[in-house]
């Protein structure tokens, strides 16, 4: 890997693989943000969640907000997602990717917390998914300071 750049080729192949086949079972949207992040974490994964979907009401969408520098992650759920993945899920989901990032593996936290994301959730019978638009970025790596 390049001094600067935070995952190989590989490494973002293996988490679009990971968020693509949550999205196909799901029909939930998985975004994944990874960087710094000013004042409130709570507020700043729910402007950027609501920034991802058209409805947020009707749209079922996920974004796991990590900053390693911060040490943090926080998992956001649009109230589609909601219905479908509860917060103790989430809760579970957040606690699996700590404990991977605390012993380095930043990349198999994140795919094991999309598959336990994607469990929780079940098939995408279990709820209509909303459409997003096709431009937005799934997968962001903002540098830390």
């Amino acid at each position: 890997m390049a001094t600067g750049e935070p995952f190989t080729h590989e490494q973002l192949d293996r988490l679009n693989r990971a968020r693509e086949l949550a999205e196909t079972r799901t029909g939930i949207h998985v975004s994944i943000r990874i960087g710094a992040v000013r004042g409130d974490v709570r507020l700043a994964a729910e402007r950027i969640l609501a920034n991802l979907v058209n409805d947020a009401g009707r749209d079922a969408a996920v974004l796991i907000l990590v900053s390693p520098g911060q040490r943090f992650v926080r998992i956001a759920t649009t109230p589609a997602a909601r219905k479908r993945i509860s917060d103790s899920a989430t809760g579970l989901a957040a606690l699996t990717m700590a404990s991977s990032f605390a012993l380095g593996d930043l990349v198999g936290g994140l795919i094991t917390g999309i598959r336990q994301l994607a469990d929780a959730a079940g098939g995408a019978g279990g709820a209509a998914a909303g459409t997003l638009p096709p431009t937005q970025p799934s997968l962001a790596v903002s540098p830390t300071p």
